[in-house]
């Protein structure tokens, strides 16, 4: 009776409950580190985005500086002043709004009066003012700046 039992069981086919639930535990364990990779990739991916808009407004808006007619500036604090909308009515903005966000701009601005030492030209003597344009995402932690000469008029 005892090898007929053993018989019996070698004969039949399938998994055992023990097996089954075995399997559905380390089959959710790989589902769920996956389901957190696509978690990250999602924040990561949302982060990235975030920084090329950033980078982009900040060229997008340098670029305009450069399209855009400057006043003459006189002395060093005109430099500064040129981008305060207190003191110049016709600065540029300040804020930018673009996929439904606002992202804040600053700028940063000089103009170097030193001779270059192979007798080159001046700054203020080109008519260029060298300018930093910061953009800050809405979050606060993403930032770009992007820096280039405009020439002034």
């Amino acid at each position: 009776m005892y090898t007929s039992n053993i018989k019996k069981m070698l004969r039949e086919k399938g998994f055992t409950l023990v097996e089954t639930l075995a399997s559905m535990v380390l089959l959710s364990i790989i589902l769920l580190s996956f389901t957190q990779l696509f978690i990250q990739s999602n924040k990561d991916a949302k982060q990235n985005n975030e920084k090329l808009v950033v980078i982009n407004l900040a060229d997008g808006v340098l670029e305009g500086l450069k399209v855009r007619p400057m006043k003459e500036i006189k002395t060093a604090r005109d430099v500064q002043d040129y981008f305060k909308i207190s003191t110049n009515p016709s600065a540029p903005l300040d804020s930018l709004s673009f996929n439904e966000k606002t992202y804040k701009i600053t700028y940063s601005a000089s103009q170097s009066t030193t001779k270059y030492t192979n007798g080159f030209n001046s700054e203020k003597d080109l008519k260029l003012m060298k300018v930093v344009v910061t953009v800050t995402a809405p979050n606060g932690r993403t930032k770009s700046s992007s820096e280039g000469y405009v020439s002034i008029e």
